[in-house]
């Protein structure tokens, strides 16, 4: 037996890795896989197109992606605290929102696509191709959205690989098309977008075993109510004004780059747009680990499991944010071929403003780390204020004020435009910073309690009966040192010990490891234990005397405990035993 460690989180981070950073590549590769094949096929000002046509698309993508991603926060919280019929009434109501929003922009796209794409562009020779892009875009908004919007669940209902399984497939689906439509037919830039919506609509099929399985956490209910999409409006906050000021920051930076530097300028932008993209895919899919733990593990009051989480996924960001950049500062002239970028003089203006632009990918991991972090841990005020100075505050004036100077030294404005995003990505950072001690002043970056609440013992113990047995008499011996009386903490200390054994004994190979976190507060003990063993849920066992399991244990802690409650979320038992103890007046103060 030992103090808490973190060896079943360390598994959980390394288990929920790869299908986040498949989640990630379903919201960005789908782009840059048409940005490439568009560059190299149909040309630059093709590619430039689809820059142009962005902000529209980040507006489409708010529910599944901006609402998911807030409700995904929001119903893990709420499964933390066992509210399973809670947390599907507001999985529902955004479902259903998601899908209505979606059609709207459907019926808009045959009169609002080509208007749209001519405001976008300026009239410019862009105009007619950002508007054929945007038309079937907006007529598949229905498929994106529920899309992006179902893979926010997955790592939740402890399936992660049907995210990953949605992203391969609807990957491999727009590649394969992407090219045969581009080279073997006359459909130019429209092929490019309906091999994305193809392949969004086949990869929707693979979450057809989680929509008939029994053994889902989270029931799809028809309708929908306004409270249930308010929480996760406030969940969501960050991520929603992440969206609108991506849009703002896509619609001003362009409009910015068009004019002082013209569609050359928007090319090169396009590229390292689409590069950080690339680069995200890797960084920001570590950093969307965080989602599918912390917020469980806040509903929980698991602020040792949070930092454990938080320290291993910055470690493993850290690392690869090195790699990645070393790679792209090696490589530039080759990533810009890769992008269609074959003119000599174009060449020559892209790579050094690629390299500069690259500048701020430690910036920006960082910044998106604090945001997905504190939006976690319910602090929208911090996950706000960072996303407003990284996608409007900051970057749309320094993109602004470092073109216009170069111009105004007698240079062409391309490596100022690369210059301005490491300038903003630092600045908001610092801000940050700032920000932060004002609001909490004393306290750290995790922003989190020293302590549980209450008075807390946290242990870690391997799957070992003589284990559980230690471990019942130090939960006794703890409840007593915090005033608790003889009576309940010995019926605390059986309740530990003979969920413990069953644990033990019934969770399979793959049970090795068990946290048990005990909290003495005023008015209740309530013990939690957490194991990685088969699904048992102890509150829906049904005594048989003729039963294989002789798990009379759970008998004996039900009669012991005044409530036990059970959830299986992030792939872990979660079982919470309770004992009231303001009704027996049995807590005792321990100075008399």
């Amino acid at each position: 037996m030992a103090e808490r460690n973190h060896r079943l989180i360390d598994g959980k981070v390394m288990k929920y890795l790869l299908p986040s950073i498949m989640m990630t590549m379903a919201m960005q590769l789908g782009n840059i896989v048409d940005t490439i094949f568009v560059g190299n096929l149909l040309g630059t000002q093709a590619m430039s197109a689809i820059r142009i046509a962005l902000p529209i698309m980040t507006i489409e993508q708010i529910p599944g992606y901006g609402l998911g991603s807030g409700v995904a926060v929001c119903v893990g919280i709420l499964l933390g605290k066992r509210d399973k019929k809670g947390a599907s009434a507001v999985f529902s109501s955004v479902f259903w929102l998601t899908l209505f929003y979606g059609l709207l922009f459907t019926i808009c796209a045959f009169f609002l696509s080509h208007p749209l794409a001519a405001l976008l562009s300026g009239g410019s020779e862009l105009t007619e191709m950002a508007g054929q892009y945007l038309f079937v875009w907006m007529l598949g908004a229905p498929i994106i959205g529920i899309g992006l919007y179902l893979v926010n669940f997955m790592g939740l209902e402890s399936r992660p690989q049907l995210s990953s399984a949605y992203i391969i497939v609807s990957n491999v689906v727009n590649l394969v098309l992407d090219y045969i439509f581009l080279a073997y037919t006359p459909m130019g830039i429209t092929g490019a977008a309906l091999s994305t919506m193809i392949g969004y609509l086949v990869g929707l099929f693979v979450f057809i075993p989680y929509f008939t399985s029994k053994n889902r956490m989270l029931s799809l209910k028809f309708g929908w109510s306004f409270r249930p999409v308010l929480s996760a409006l406030k969940a969501g906050a960050p991520t929603l004004i992440y969206m609108a000021m991506s849009f703002v920051e896509s619609l001003l930076s362009n409009f910015i780059v068009l004019h002082l530097i013209g569609v050359d300028g928007v090319t090169i932008y396009t590229v390292c747009a689409n590069v950080m993209l690339l680069t995200l895919m890797l960084t920001g899919g570590i950093i969307g680990v965080i989602p599918n733990l912390v917020g469980v593990l806040f509903g929980e009051k698991d602020y040792y499991g949070i930092r454990a989480v938080c320290v291993k996924v910055l470690k493993i960001t850290g690392c690869v944010t090195v790699i990645v950049l070393a790679l792209v500062l090696l490589l530039t002239r080759e990533i810009a071929r890769l992008f269609g970028i074959h003119d000599p003089q174009l060449l020559e203006h892209t790579v050094p403003a690629l390299r500069c632009f690259m500048l701020c990918l430690p910036f920006y991991v960082w910044n998106k780390y604090l945001t997905s972090y504190y939006q976690c841990i319910a602090e929208t005020r911090q996950a706000s204020f960072i996303t407003f100075m990284q996608y409007g505050a900051a970057t749309v004036p320094a993109t602004y004020l470092c073109i216009a100077a170069e111009i105004a030294l007698g240079g062409a404005g391309f490596i100022a435009m690369g210059l301005a995003f490491p300038i903003a990505e630092g600045l908001t950072a610092l801000a940050s910073f700032i920000f932060r001690h004002i609001q909490h002043p004393g306290k750290n970056v995790f922003l989190l309690p020293a302590k549980n609440t209450g008075e807390c013992l946290d242990l870690t113990i391997a799957a070992d009966p003589a284990e559980a047995s230690a471990i019942a008499k130090r939960i006794r011996a703890f409840a007593i040192e915090k005033g608790v009386g003889s009576v309940l903490a010995n019926r605390m200390a059986v309740a530990t010990e003979e969920m413990t054994q069953n644990v033990i004994a019934y969770g399979g190979k793959s049970s090795k490891w068990i946290d048990v976190c005990l909290n003495v507060e005023p008015d209740v003990l309530r013990l939690r234990i957490r194991d990685n063993g088969i699904p048992f849920d102890p509150t829906d066992y049904t005594f048989d005397d003729e039963d294989s399991y002789n798990i009379n244990g759970i008998e004996v802690v039900r009669r012991l405990a005044t409530n036990i409650s059970y959830v299986r979320v992030i792939g872990l038992n979660n079982t919470v035993i309770e004992i009231n103890t303001s009704e027996k007046g049995d807590i005792v103060d321990k100075n008399q």
